[in-house]
């Protein structure tokens, strides 16, 4: 596969979605950054408050008991700041998945995109790529560079309690462990991808096999089938859905690993990451993998547009 060709098709697909892959991301960390101050700003006393706060919080924390709350206090606060970011990106991949392949049969510029030298195969996997992982990787970046600039804020912050309240904070920079938490979360990228996998093939196979409205195509099969079973159950008075409990299973995190991490304090900023690497397994990528060998199958055979 030419390298060169995979990354312009990746540009092309980020360049038809790049109003919203641009204006979202600030529009999101604008409103991250200015409604905290907002609240802060129209709350009585609360200079006078966070100052009180601030001129105990070293002593909470620099007691040695205290010290490994730091890093986990920050990564639960990072975290809290990426889900925003996350939660929007996660619906964008969504639509844009649903949309990519249905978008360009209904305006007829596949004829064009057909007319260069780029194979189907090229096309399916920059589609794929951009929406699993150049989407939420912009996304990430943009949170990264939020909380960047709300760290400098709080530096600029230390500075004026250090130089004119004699409050020092600089121990508790030390012990967040910063790069470590902004490392875990964007760890996580990769066994989301190959968790929701077989979601994102789904939902490009209904792009382009749909004629018209891709997303019913994607959501009536499952309900369907979910129906279809569900009266089956209760007609023949089984024990239980099998489709519909294995589809539970896969979108919830299993006892079994709730029990394990339980009590693993020490553990507590990987939970995000081990909860994602254990819904990850051989046979839902395998599902994925045939879902999107069909949809090369009909981008390619497809003779109606």
């Amino acid at each position: 596969m030419n390298t060169q060709l995979l990354t312009t098709s990746i540009k092309k697909e980020l360049w038809e979605f790049s109003n919203i892959l641009k204006w979202l991301p600030i529009v999101i960390a604008i409103l991250v950054i200015v409604m905290p101050l907002a609240i802060f700003i129209e709350s009585n006393d609360s200079f006078a408050g966070l100052l009180e706060l601030l001129t105990t919080l070293p002593g909470k924390f620099i007691a040695v008991e205290h010290a490994s709350m730091v890093p986990k206090l920050f990564f639960v606060m990072a975290l809290s700041l990426f889900a925003p970011f996350l939660a929007v990106a996660l619906i964008i991949q969504l639509y844009y998945f649903t949309a990519c392949l249905f978008d360009e049969r209904r305006d007829l510029s596949i004829m064009f995109w057909r007319s260069l030298p780029v194979s189907d195969a090229t096309t399916v996997i920059a589609k794929l790529l951009t929406g699993a992982l150049a989407i939420p990787a912009i996304f990430l970046g943009a949170a990264t560079a939020t909380l960047l600039l709300l760290l400098l804020l709080a530096f600029i912050v230390c500075i004026i309690l250090s130089v004119g309240y004699d409050v020092s904070l600089w121990a508790l920079w030390i012990d967040a462990d910063i790069i470590s938490g902004l490392s875990l979360i964007w760890l996580q990228l990769l066994p989301f991808t190959l968790w929701m996998l077989p979601v994102f093939a789904w939902l490009m196979l209904a792009s382009m096999y749909a004629k018209k409205a891709p997303f019913l195509w994607a959501i009536l099969p499952v309900a369907v089938i979910l129906l279809v079973e569900g009266v089956v159950v209760h007609y023949f008075h089984l024990s239980q859905p099998v489709i519909a409990s294995l589809l539970l299973d896969y979108f919830t995190l299993s006892q079994q690993f709730v029990e394990s991490v339980q009590g693993q304090e020490s553990f507590a900023r990987t939970v995000p990451l081990q909860a994602l690497i254990s819904k990850v397994d051989i046979g839902s990528v395998l599902i994925g993998i045939a879902l999107l060998y069909g949809t090369y199958w009909l981008r390619t055979h497809k003779t109606e547009v």
